[in-house]
C-alpha cells in the first residue's frame, strides 16, 4: 500500500515583512519523518508529498492508495489568513478520488472559523459568551460583554496571534487589540469573556459509534502569575513557562462533563479518525468549549496529542491508530 503523506514543511525563517508567526502551524522536518517512520512500521510505503500547488499533479501522477493528511494548506496572500486553507489538501484528495485520513473538507473550514464552530456546537456544548467583530463601530457589541476578555483571530490555529497580552481589562482595551489583530492578520477578531478556571485539552479518536477517548490534560502555568494564556510565547518555551497534569486537576464530575460535551462536539462537527478540543472552565466551574482542531500536532515531543498520550498509547500507535481508523471508515487495508 502507497500513502501519500500529505504535510506543509516550517520554513528555515520567516521573511521580514510577514508576522513571526506566519508559519506556526506548519511542521518541522523532523515532525514528518516521525510520522513517515511510524506508518512504515506499520508496513505501507510511505512517500511526503509537499502539499504547496503542485498538490494534484503530485497526487495524480505519484499512484497513491491513501493519503495521511497533516497539512494546514496555503497561507494567504501577504501571510494573511485564508479560512479556507486547512480544506484544500483535503478538497484536493476529494477531487481526485484519494482516499485520506481525518476530517473532511467541510470539518476542515468550519473548525478553522471559531465563530462559526460555537454556533455549530452551541447549545448543546456551552461556550463562553463572545462576540465576532465584522464592520465598525464596536462599541455595541463589545458594551454587551463582561470584562476582563480575551481577543483573538477568528480564522487562525495553534495560537497564531494569540499573545501574553491578549487579556483586555475593559472594552477600549479590547477594542486597541481588536484592530492590531485585525490589521496584521486580515480577519475579524472574536472576542470572548474571559475564563478564569483551568484549561484542558482532550484528544479523541475513531469514528461513530466507535469514538474513543485518547485522554486528557490541564495545561496550565509553570509558575503561579497573571491571567494564564496558552499563547505562542508560552508554545516556544513550554518546557520553562508550561506545566502539563496528567489527567488533569479537576473533579471526577467535571472531567466526565468535559468528555461528554467533547463527544458532543465530535459528533456536531463532523470530525472523523481524530481530533483535538480545548476547554475552559468558568467562575462556577462549568466546562466551556474554546475550539476543535481535527488536525492536531503530530511532534512527538511538542504536539499536545502525544503529551497526554505519552505513558499510555506509544507514538507509533498513536500515529498508526489515524490511518487504521480511516481504513476501516473507508474500508481500505493496510497490505
Amino acid at each position: 500500500m502507497r500513502v501519500a503523506l500529505l504535510f506543509n514543511e516550517k520554513p528555515a525563517a520567516v521573511e521580514a515583512e510577514l508576522l513571526d508567526d506566519t508559519f506556526e502551524e506548519y511542521d518541522e522536518p523532523a515532525t514528518v519523518c516521525h510520522i513517515a517512520g511510524a506508518l512504515g512500521r506499520l508496513g505501507v510505503a510511505v512517500e511526503p508529498v509537499p502539499a504547496d500547488r503542485r498538490l494534484p499533479w503530485r497526487l495524480e501522477e505519484g499512484g497513491f492508495d491513501f493519503a495521511f493528511n497533516i497539512a494546514e494548506g496555503p497561507v494567504g496572500l501577504a501571510g494573511r489568513a485564508r479560512r479556507c486553507r486547512e480544506a484544500i489538501p483535503a478538497a484536493v484528495c476529494e477531487l481526485l478520488g484519494v482516499p485520506y485520513t481525518g476530517s473532511d473538507a467541510v470539518t476542515l473550514g468550519l473548525t478553522l472559523d471559531k465563530a462559526l464552530a460555537r454556533r455549530v456546537v452551541s447549545p448543546e456544548v456551552p461556550v463562553a459568551p463572545g462576540v465576532l467583530l465584522e464592520d465598525e463601530p464596536w462599541d455595541d457589541p463589545i458594551a454587551g460583554l463582561r470584562f476582563p476578555a480575551i481577543v483573538k483571530p477568528n480564522d487562525e490555529g495553534s495560537s497564531k496571534g494569540i499573545r501574553v497580552d491578549s487579556v483586555a481589562m475593559d472594552g477600549g482595551a479590547a477594542i486597541a487589540v481588536a484592530r492590531r489583530l485585525r490589521e496584521s492578520y486580515g480577519c475579524p477578531p472574536l472576542v470572548e469573556e474571559w475564563l478564569p478556571g483551568a484549561e484542558v485539552t482532550i484528544a479523541l479518536a475513531g469514528n461513530p459509534p466507535n469514538v474513543r477517548l485518547l485522554g486528557m490534560m490541564e495545561i496550565g502555568p509553570a509558575c503561579d502569575g497573571g491571567p494564564f494564556v496558552y499563547s505562542v510565547e508560552m508554545k516556544r518555551d513550554f518546557r520553562r513557562r508550561v506545566a502539563y497534569h496528567i489527567p488533569p486537576r479537576v473533579d471526577a464530575p467535571v472531567a466526565a462533563a468535559i468528555e461528554r460535551y467533547a463527544r458532543a462536539a465530535y459528533r456536531l462537527l463532523g470530525c472523523r479518525d481524530i481530533a483535538r478540543m480545548d476547554f475552559r472552565l468558568d467562575a462556577a466551574g462549568q466546562p466551556c468549549f474554546l475550539e476543535c482542531n481535527p488536525l492536531p500536532g503530530l511532534n512527538p515531543e511538542t504536539g499536545d496529542v502525544a503529551i497526554l498520550t505519552a505513558g499510555a498509547i506509544p507514538y507509533d500507535q498513536l500515529v498508526q491508530g489515524i490511518l487504521l481508523d480511516a481504513l476501516d471508515r473507508t474500508g481500505g487495508r493496510a497490505s
